[in-house]
């Protein structure tokens, strides 16, 4: 196994604030190309403003980490590999603006999500303002479209050798169709009874719609920018499977101690389905007849009755327990690979960005 070093904390720490203002100086430089009018001109800087918001940016982090820990000579600060990275931002915040859409979620990282930054603009000049929430829905749908052409345009414009561009877009690609396969899994299941969702289905899910454009995606096409190929990839992929895993789990637990806002949905979680093998039959009874009620003035006592019932079924102990195996099976699949020693310092710093209550 090679002994590279991953690059050093402070050039890791550095980064975020870095992309940002490659992002920021991005979309100044975009502004003219896309002047379509007045009518699209507050669209254009809503969509920068929401691209801006402040995030971890784990997987532009990923992608440079990946980049360098491989070999990658160009620097941190180098205009294509930012630019690279800004790819994967802008394909990020094109599934957040879609996913909230399809949540009718309210807000994202704390501030209204884009439909909703969209019905305020439409409800600002229409008569009837209840009209501004589907064409606002509307709007954020083809809103999210640019963005992925966005980035799909700014990987292209990279100047790393064309084969690895090729190569870079062609992995990008796949990882969009499987987002979009994933999202579409999710839909499905929550159309289903709890009972009637099996654990491998919601894993699968996960895979599709986490761990390939969260974690895969980022860290193989940082290796392919690095002219890197075959079983290297095969290696970040079998890495990033347990890694998307734990990171999806640790997220449905964060919100769980947070607001409860998947369980007050009813979406189809692994922690929802270890809670409902785990209860007694009168208690999964109660459980399935709570998430059939409607929400409304009565959401409060519902979503009690629903954290009750998980906490009574020890499932978030389960969960924490199957997300530190996970961990340690990445661990265990890096030390049989033939990959840096200094992914295992990655991990340690992945660690400190998983979501946590």
């Amino acid at each position: 196994m090679a002994t590279e070093t991953l690059p050093p904390a402070a050039e890791w720490q550095a980064f975020p604030a870095r992309l940002d203002a490659f992002l920021a100086r991005f979309f100044r430089e975009q502004a003219e190309r896309y002047a379509y009018g007045p009518f699209f001109e507050p669209l254009y800087g809503d969509l920068a403003a929401y691209v801006l918001r402040p995030g971890k940016r784990l997987r532009p982090l990923l992608l440079a980490a990946s980049y360098r820990t491989l070999g990658g000579e160009r620097p941190w600060d180098d205009p294509s590999l930012l630019r690279a990275a800004a790819a994967m931002e802008l394909f990020h915040a094109f599934t957040l603006i879609h996913d909230d859409v399809i949540d009718r979620a309210d807000l994202r990282r704390g501030l209204p999500a884009f439909h909703r930054v969209a019905e305020a603009r439409l409800g600002q000049g229409q008569s009837r303002p209840a009209e501004a929430s589907a064409d606002a829905e509307g709007i954020a749908l083809v809103a999210g479209n640019l963005l992925h052409a966005l980035a799909l345009d700014t990987l292209l414009a990279t100047d790393f050798p064309a084969p690895l561009r090729e190569a870079a877009l062609r992995r990008f690609l796949q990882a969009v169709a499987d987002t979009g396969a994933g999202e579409i899994g999710d839909i499905v299941l929550g159309t289903r009874n709890i009972g009637a969702v099996r654990v491998e289905e919601i894993e699968r899910v996960c895979a599709l719609k986490t761990t390939r454009y969260t974690f895969e995606t980022p860290l193989v096409l940082g290796a392919i920018l690095a002219g890197k190929e075959g079983e290297t990839l095969l290696d970040l992929a079998r890495l990033a499977e347990p890694l998307g895993l734990a990171f999806q789990i640790a997220d449905d637990l964060a919100d769980f101690a947070a607001s409860a806002a998947d369980l007050r949905a009813g979406k189809k979680t692994l922690l929802l389905r270890a809670a409902h093998d785990r209860l007694g039959e009168a208690d999964r009874a109660l459980l399935l007849l709570a998430l059939s009620l409607p929400g409304g003035e009565n959401d409060a006592s519902r979503l009690a009755l629903l954290r009750g019932l998980v906490e009574k079924s020890n499932a978030p102990a389960l969960l924490r327990e199957r997300e530190a195996a996970l961990r340690r099976q990445a661990r265990e699949e890096l030390s049989r690979s033939a990959l840096p020693t200094a992914f295992g310092a990655l991990f340690d710093r992945l660690d400190s960005l998983a979501p946590r209550p």
